[in-house]
């Protein structure tokens, strides 16, 4: 009898092995069936399997506990029982199926009474199996390397079950606590706040006024709003003193309000003249954080339309151009919708001018600047004629390229005094990755800028920052023209011109060099007995040889936000306005599908097998050590 004892024990491992993968086998083709397939066919073969699987295995471990004796066998009672549990919450999940609610009537009672039940059974099978599963590992880890054993340490087997059973419990309760306090309607906010301060733009735009500029604050006397807003508006006023500031309380002064057109608190109120715009922030702190971080811009926006009259820009159509993209295009956001905002924020009314409004003949006359923006098709020679006589009128021009489309725009280019080179550009050393392919050495980045007054914020931050350039070819001037040419962006020195398009340098034939991105031009018209003075018309014109430097893509790069402002600023003669924009704003972060896939499985698997394999990794070095330090003990005594 005790040989057959002897023999059965030592069956006992070879069976014991294949227990806990059995067991964790089974629960992923539960959860394949339940969560991932969609054929009930699949879904009722695969959790049918599964469950059997897990059945068994459980079976399969009282037997084994009943074949062994001593600590042995309450090691394995104990990993039973876990097991069991473990099909306890296997069981009471299918109580919470469809199929499972109608056996049991939960589909028929009060939606109240039935989303009381759901919840409560979906938190406890997923607590059992959490208080199952994460015992019977670690016991099966703290078991296995003494399986071979004559003996086992039942006492470091409970210790790792424990362990385990006080983590899971730690788990449910703080899912279970996150859990509840989801179901209040109350929240805390930690993110960083603070009021954006007047930027060296605002003031200017606000020194630059030569009529005095009121600006009136309604807000109560006690109030945290006002109290932010009063600082930024009195070191505005330290900046600008033409600025006058007057704070109200509405309900003091209801005249003053009423006058203002004010009925609510929480308002500004900028005057010059008859010209008048209001700006409302509100006074309840949580509201009104996110206003109090991009008050700057707000109010910049607001000063901007007080100081001067709208102006108009003109964004040529009918040619392919970005402000007209649609399709794929516009789902890789190479359109222009944030230019046109851009211009709309500086406080120009934006139309469109194609043939059919006269651009074939004339340019209308209260046009302040004409937008081309990388069209697809050539221009018409009367159109590229009638854009010439505006600019040779003293008119200004925004010309953006595009050598994509092979379209002929030497022309266009020409009517400024700017020869423009179709061939795409290329670097092997810096650039920027989106396809992780050699078709990515097309997107260059530069921050070299000259002193020109059209890239003066991006040249001030060229070491914090650079400008991208997605496609773009390469500009020079024209001989014999008495056109002010200033290069204001240049590629970097490793940049080739691709002439056989493999996007590889080709020996001989292909040279790294310094290539112009961007030109500002500018030519004095002959005076006329109509201008005078510092009014006297100025032709400008800024052009890009990639006008994706300036598609909603690229506005992605703050730098490029500031290279438009600027160059838009100077074409309308407010470049001493020039300078980045204060804001606290926090900077969206933008997701894909399949990052946002990617940090899902990365927290809920991968943090905590980091950590499992950190623990086990310390183990395993104590082990190891273990054998040497006892050598070390032996041979010292």
């Amino acid at each position: 009898m005790a040989l057959k004892t002897d023999l059965d024990t030592a069956r006992v491992p070879a069976l014991a092995w294949t227990l806990a993968p059995i067991y964790l086998a089974s629960l992923v083709l539960i959860l394949v069936g339940e969560r991932v397939v969609t054929s009930d066919g699949w879904r009722y073969g695969l959790s049918g399997v599964g469950v059997a699987g897990a059945v068994v295995a459980t079976a399969l471990r009282f037997v084994l506990a009943s074949r062994v004796s001593g600590e042995r066998r309450s090691v394995e009672r104990s990993l039973a029982l876990s097991s069991t549990l473990g099909l306890a919450a296997i069981g009471l999940y299918f109580t919470s199926t469809d199929t499972g609610k109608l056996w049991l009537g939960v589909a028929k009672a009060e939606p109240a009474t039935r989303a009381r039940i759901e919840g409560a059974t979906l938190i406890t099978w997923i607590a059992l199996l959490v208080i199952a599963l994460l015992p019977l590992l670690m016991g099966e880890v703290a078991l296995a390397p003494m399986r071979q054993s004559a003996h086992i340490e039942a006492r470091r087997v409970r210790a790792a079950i424990a362990a385990a059973l006080s983590v899971a419990f730690a788990i449910i309760y703080v899912s279970l606590f996150t859990y509840a306090a989801g179901t209040f309607d109350s929240k805390i906010d930690f993110s960083y706040f603070r009021t954006g301060r007047p930027s060296e733009s605002t003031k200017k735009m606000a020194e630059s006024s030569t009529e005095p500029v009121k600006v009136m604050a309604f807000f109560p006397q006690i109030n945290e709003v006002g109290t932010e807003v009063d600082s930024y508006l009195r070191e505005l006023h330290a900046a600008a003193p033409n600025l006058k500031i007057e704070t109200y309380d509405r309900l003091l002064v209801p005249a003053i309000a009423r006058d203002a057109k004010v009925s609510q608190d929480g308002v500004l109120v900028l005057t010059r003249g008859s010209a008048k715009e209001t700006l409302s922030l509100g006074t309840e702190m949580k509201t009104s954080a996110a206003k109090l971080k991009t008050l700057d811009g707000d109010f910049q926006k607001a000063l901007l339309k007080v100081l001067r009259d709208a102006h108009v820009v003109y964004f040529t159509v009918g040619h392919g151009e970005i402000n007209e993209a649609a399709g794929t295009d516009a789902a890789e956001g190479r359109t222009g919708k944030s230019l046109r905002r851009l211009f709309e924020s500086q406080n120009y009314t934006v139309k469109d001018l194609g043939l059919a409004q006269g651009l074939g003949t004339e340019v209308p006359d209260d046009a302040t600047v004409i937008a081309v923006l990388g069209p697809t098709k050539a221009l018409l020679p009367e159109e590229v004629a009638s854009l010439k006589r505006y600019g040779d009128k003293g008119g200004h021009l925004l010309l953006a390229l595009d050598p994509e489309p092979k379209a002929d725009m030497a022309p266009l280019a020409s009517i400024v005094g700017l020869t423009w080179h179709p061939t795409i550009l290329a670097t092997d050393k810096t650039y920027v990755r989106r396809r992780y392919n050699n078709s990515d050495r097309t997107i260059l980045v530069t921050n070299r800028f000259s002193s020109h007054a059209s890239v003066s914020t991006v040249s001030r931050n060229s070491a914090r920052g650079a400008v991208i350039f997605p496609g773009a070819s390469s500009l020079d001037k024209l001989d014999g023209d008495d056109f002010k040419v200033d290069f204001a962006v240049k590629s970097f020195p490793e940049t080739f011109e691709d002439l056989d398009a493999n996007l590889e340098l080709t020996a001989g034939t292909e040279k790294r060099a310094i290539f112009n991105l961007g030109a500002a031009v500018s030519r004095a018209v002959a005076p006329r007995p109509d201008y005078k003075g510092k009014d006297a018309p100025e032709l400008r014109a800024f052009v890009l040889s990639d006008v994706d430097s300036l598609s909603d893509a690229a506005f992605i790069n703050e730098p490029n936000v500031f290279f438009a402002v600027d160059l838009v600023r100077w074409l309308g003669g407010e470049e001493s306005f020039t300078g980045s924009i204060t804001t606290t704003e926090d900077v969206q972060i933008e997701h894909t599908k399949q990052k946002d896939q990617a940090w899902f499985y990365a927290t809920i698997f991968g943090a905590p097998l980091i950590v499992l394999g950190a623990g086990l990794a310390v183990i395993l070095r104590k082990r190891r050590k273990a054998p040497m330090k006892r050598a070390a003990k032996e041979k010292k005594a």
